[in-house]
């Protein structure tokens, strides 16, 4: 438990120290094809359910994945509610929502592997590049299908596993060697990303993940490889 809670702690540091490079790094480290990444995860998630009334974000950071999904949801009035641990990426977020006058994102501070929301409330759950970052990744997908009501959609884009074994050696030489790098140069914090490639190490396989997903109940789950694998959206309907 001690090792768990050091974890989650040393995490939750990280990503406060990077706050402010958060986005450029991605734009760097992925030459902005991120961003097309999440869009493609909302619009997989949008033909499961194009009309939510009720969609959490967790593990939101600097809110990419909310701002998409209110601009591609059918719904004029859908209320999208944001958390996250690191107060320095929701304060990020928070500026993003003001300067875009968006009045139905909210975000609020709260520990994602403890969510207090009462079961059934969302039509929609999604998270970007999170859930490999905590402690009891297990505990978190059956939360998340409590969350839900019936027919309601979990959508996730994560890192992959590269299948090609080329593909992957080359990945692999970037992923390990190169983003450290990029992270002390523009960061200035070389350690937060070697974090990052070795977080990759201890992550589910897209199959896995899958089977994981539907051993907690839900009905069906599918996902889709981009960019050979490198990155893996997942989609779930409860």
């Amino acid at each position: 438990m001690i090792q768990e809670q050091e974890k989650s702690i040393y995490v939750q540091k990280m990503f406060s120290n990077i706050a402010s490079k958060y986005d450029l790094l991605n734009n760097l480290m992925t030459l902005s094809c991120h961003y097309k990444w999440k869009e493609e995860t909302i619009k997989l998630a949008l033909k499961e359910n194009e009309y939510p009334n009720d969609v959490l974000d967790i593990c939101t950071g600097t809110g990419d994945l909310a701002f998409i999904l209110n601009k591609y949801c059918l719904n004029p009035d859908v209320k999208i509610h944001c958390v996250d641990n690191c107060n320095e990426m929701l304060n990020i977020a928070k500026e993003k929502v003001q300067d875009l006058k968006i009045s139905n994102i909210t975000f609020e501070s709260m520990d994602t592997e403890n969510l207090t929301f009462k079961p059934n409330s969302f039509d929609m759950v999604t998270v970007g590049f999170g859930i490999r970052n905590l402690v009891n990744r297990e505990k978190c997908i059956k939360n998340i299908f409590s969350l839900l009501r019936d027919k309601g959609v979990f959508a996730c884009i994560d890192l992959g596993h590269p299948m090609n074994p080329i593909w992957k050696s080359i990945f692999n030489f970037y992923f390990y060697h190169l983003v450290p790098k990029l992270g002390e140069l523009f960061a200035r914090d070389k350690e937060a990303y070697t974090y990052l490639p070795n977080s990759l190490r201890s992550w589910y396989g897209q199959e896995e993940f899958k089977n994981l997903i539907l051993s907690s109940g839900f009905s069906k789950c599918y996902f889709k490889n981009i960019f050979g694998g490198v990155i893996a959206i997942h989609i779930a309907v409860k």
